[in-house]
């Protein structure tokens, strides 16, 4: 299992080496020549080390699903420190470095930098690309480089949602032309609605992940309304399970309308931006309904652009984006948050608790979800990773409200993390180190879904307990 880590953490030194020579070309377009060696030197050092490893400890056909669960969470804090490197030439920190890192790949979107306009543009492409990858890189790392079997495949797929295709690999690809063409549609939309190449790439690339990192200080409120209606809708699409547009593909229409989270999701999202509207258009006239309509799209996706401070909506709204937060978006999308899915299966169950109180003691009565019942097992799985995200979240905001004196922006900067979502009703360049490490922790939980980071926990707990 040592020799199965080794190799593939030295697959992911590769991949992130060949990764980190894209912005070169933004470097040399740009002629921000001083940034190539923060490029370069690294990509090089790490493609040289990755190479060397995967030679001495060849990677094999399958790996088993704890050594999967070992690499992808110790790969996440590799992969953010090798981020962090290119961010050391703006003057950043390393701790900052590493947390703007981290908030990127995590596709949290939460940024230290205070005036983007400042930022070298190999630096901001940078950032976008590092969320457009974290965004569907698990699917493309860790099932196609490191070729896991099927329990790698279950690691980065809600359990209960099928595979596109008998095929994994074909399922794979499926999804990696899906955002490709997505990204690529938005990217050229935005061009034409007035955007320059630049900035229409990276917020593709940023809205596409609902990650939420934007080429501006002020995000997307210096945007025309007809931008702001552009990146709803693709923030949308970024947070739908993609598993409806191989449907779209098939023409298979019934079963998407049937789909019990497409429709729950979307009638959050509008009797959401509905609500919310109504307070906005009260507090602050017709002309905002818009900018409200976005921040809750965008809350609601987990993307995080917005387009006018948090802090101004008033207490009832603000209560609302913290459930949002929570929930995040469907499963098998690059949203963040619970799921929608496992909000239906928590309903579900609690429906059939409520209906065998009125039952035979040995009635057996299943989850229903539609027409599908759910295996008991499974729905058990699902009530515990509630219990364990909600659990998270109290650890998180206990151990920031020791250093951060406002308890409902600690509380919001706890969710906003561990749903990875970005924006909270606090200043994040305010934080001190030790909110910053709290942070980090909960960005890295919170992508992993909590479960993967535990069981690495147990291992090293075990390996501990073995050397004493």
């Amino acid at each position: 299992m040592e020799n199965e880590t080794i190799s593939g953490l030295a697959g992911l030194l590769i991949v992130f080496g060949i990764v980190m020579l894209i912005p070169i070309l933004f470097s040399l377009i740009y002629e921000e020549y001083y940034n190539l060696i923060f490029f370069i030197i690294p990509a090089i050092i790490f493609i040289t080390i990755g190479l060397y490893l995967s030679n001495k400890y060849p990677l094999s056909e399958t790996i088993s699903t704890k050594s999967a669960i070992i690499i992808a969470s110790s790969g996440w804090l590799l992969v953010s420190a090798i981020g962090a490197i290119p961010y050391l030439s703006i003057g950043m920190g390393p701790l900052d470095a590493f947390f703007e890192s981290i908030s990127g790949f995590t596709t949290t979107g939460m940024t230290l930098i205070n005036s983007m306009e400042e930022v070298p543009k190999s630096i901001i492409f940078w950032r976008s690309l590092t969320q457009w990858v974290g965004g569907i890189g698990i699917v493309f790392l860790f099932t196609i480089f490191l070729r896991g079997g099927i329990g790698t495949w279950r690691l980065y797929t809600i359990e209960g949602k099928e595979k596109f295709t008998p095929s994994i690999k074909e399922s794979i690809r499926e999804i990696m032309i899906i955002y490709l063409i997505l990204t690529s549609i938005c990217a050229i939309i935005l061009f034409f609605c007035g955007l320059s190449p630049f900035e229409s790439i990276n917020h593709a690339m940023t809205t596409l992940a609902t990650g939420g990192f934007s080429t501006r200080t002020n995000s997307v409120a210096d945007f025309s309304n007809i931008v702001k209606i552009v990146i709803i809708l693709f923030m949308i699409a970024g947070a739908i399970d993609f598993t409806i547009y191989y449907e779209l593909k098939k023409l298979k229409f019934r079963k998407l309308m049937n789909d019990a989270e497409l429709r729950l999701f979307l009638l959050m999202i509008l009797a959401s931006c509905l609500i919310v509207s109504l307070f906005i258009m009260r507090e602050k006239g017709l002309e905002y309904a818009l900018d409200g309509i976005f921040n809750v799209v965008s809350i609601a996706t987990t993307t995080g652009f917005t387009s006018f401070e948090l802090m101004e909506f008033s207490d009832q709204v603000k209560a609302l984006i913290l459930l949002l937060m929570l929930i995040g978006g469907c499963a098998g999308s690059t949203a963040g948050g619970l799921k929608v899915w496992r909000l239906i299966v928590l309903f579900g169950l609690l429906k059939r608790e409520l209906q065998k109180l009125t039952l035979p003691f040995s009635a057996v009565l299943p989850v229903k979800i539609g027409e599908r019942a759910l295996d008991d097992d499974y729905v058990m799985k699902v009530g515990a990773f509630f219990f364990t995200y909600i659990i998270t979240i109290f650890i998180i905001f206990l151990l920031l409200s020791f250093t951060i004196s406002d308890k409902f922006g600690a509380l919001s900067l706890a969710i906003s993390s561990v749903a990875n979502v970005g924006p909270a009703f606090y200043s994040i360049t305010a934080l001190d180190s030790y909110s910053k490490i709290v942070l980090i922790i909960g960005m890295w939980l919170g992508r992993l879904e909590i479960i993967p980071i535990l069981v690495l926990m147990s291992e090293i707990g075990s390996k501990l307990r073995e050397s004493l």
